[in-house]
């Protein structure tokens, strides 16, 4: 039997795909080095959406692992290496903490509706609220850790609260609206951060995930 939350990762991961595609020559500018950023990252995306939806995986965190695997093998795409990197650590703390793709998606619905009484929010306990979002952070940490080269952490680092407190605050000094805010604090306190470039299409992948996951029945 097919998984729901398989099969609703697929038009996740295109939506992002289609947004990178439409950046693609920006992006392939914005990279001095090689000029190839741009297609690197639609080939990223886009191997990661053929993979959820060619294996239909019960489980949002072993389809996150399936498509890291499949990552490995976009052979000279250091971005796909790194890409790969952080759905694994992402997929470790939803296996942790039990998240499925139908809660995370409600809870980035509650992210994004706050403070607009217009926008009902998906019905998640504080409790369960509270797990996702330190899986979240701590998902985030340990992806830097891991590009880094240091040891991984079970719990979540007061340091890293702080880091991602100050980024979102930092982020909307500079303005937007709150989608667009939440993915450049996020992007900034990933290991992405560290080239201009692949902050710069990180913050794309992630404000077009999180627009994808308003839309997703």
């Amino acid at each position: 039997m097919s998984s729901p939350s398989s099969i609703a990762l697929a038009p996740l991961f295109q939506a992002v795909g289609e947004v990178l595609r439409r950046n693609q020559s920006a992006l392939n500018q914005a990279d001095s080095l090689n000029g190839n950023h741009g297609d690197h990252m639609v080939d990223i995306f886009e191997k990661a959406a053929q993979a959820v939806q060619e294996k239909q995986i019960d489980g949002l965190a072993e389809a996150l692992v399936y498509a890291a695997s499949l990552l490995d093998d976009l052979k000279g795409n250091g971005s796909a290496k790194m890409y790969a990197d952080g759905l694994r650590q992402l997929a470790e703390q939803m296996r942790r903490s039990d998240i499925s793709l139908e809660q995370l998606v409600a809870y980035v619905r509650e992210a994004l509706a706050e403070g607009n009484q217009s926008a009902p929010a998906e019905a998640l306990s504080p409790a369960r609220s509270g797990d996702i979002l330190k899986a979240l952070l701590r998902g985030l940490s340990n992806w830097s850790q891991v590009e880094q080269g240091k040891p991984t952490s079970s719990g979540l680092d007061m340091g890293a609260l702080f880091e991602f407190g100050m980024a979102y605050w930092h982020a909307k000094q500079r303005g937007g609206e709150r989608v667009a805010v939440l993915a450049d604090a996020a992007a900034s306190v990933s290991p992405l951060s560290k080239v201009a470039h692949r902050y710069e299409s990180g913050r794309l992948a992630i404000e077009a995930l999180l627009q994808a996951m308003q839309l997703e029945p």
